[in-house]
């Protein structure tokens, strides 16, 4: 009986980190690890920009709402949940899309949250096959919000601020 709930015990902890498909290496995303990786991707792949949160594939927006807890996120120029209150009974997507890029495998989203009583930006770079993710990365710009319109804007600003004290990265990995 001791085997039996040892074993039971065993697989129910390595399900759980897998049970969204990808498990997420914070230590890598705060030490900027994979972007390089990214801004490699950036310059040698062809990407469309959308805008349009359909463009999201349904299997990586499913992930994400796995791996998030929860991922909702408006088009632009739609209303979204932009700051700590909540006004009337709609319930509003957490997110505001600015920006969306995609190429065959790689997807990149920039879009502001609510920070309490203003809004964060966010990068979020995904390398996913048809299986799902295989590489994520986020970033912050905190108290920062831009209007990004080209890849080469956020080639730019992550370039910028990639190695500046809390540049990108708060210590703490969210999206």
């Amino acid at each position: 009986m001791r085997k039996f709930i040892l074993i039971l015990l065993i697989v129910s902890i390595n399900s759980y980190g897998q049970k969204c498909g990808f498990e997420i290496d914070k230590q890598n995303i705060i030490e900027n690890k994979d972007l390089d990786y990214f801004l490699e991707k950036f310059e040698k792949e062809k990407f469309e920009i959308t805008n349009k949160k359909e463009s999201i594939p349904k299997h990586i927006n499913k992930q994400l709402k796995c791996l998030a807890n929860g991922f909702t996120i408006a088009n632009p120029n739609k209303k979204y949940q932009s700051s700590d209150v909540v006004y009337g009974s709609k319930k509003l997507a957490d997110r505001g899309l600015v920006f969306l890029a995609k190429s065959e495998n790689t997807l990149i989203l920039y879009y502001g949250i609510s920070s309490g009583p203003g809004i964060s930006s966010k990068y979020l770079f995904i390398d996913y096959d048809s299986k799902g993710i295989r590489k994520l990365w986020c970033g912050n710009e905190l108290g920062i919000y831009r209007n990004m319109k080209t890849l080469e804007d956020i080639t730019r600003q992550i370039k910028l601020y990639r190695d500046n004290f809390l540049g990108l990265q708060s210590g703490i990995v969210s999206f």
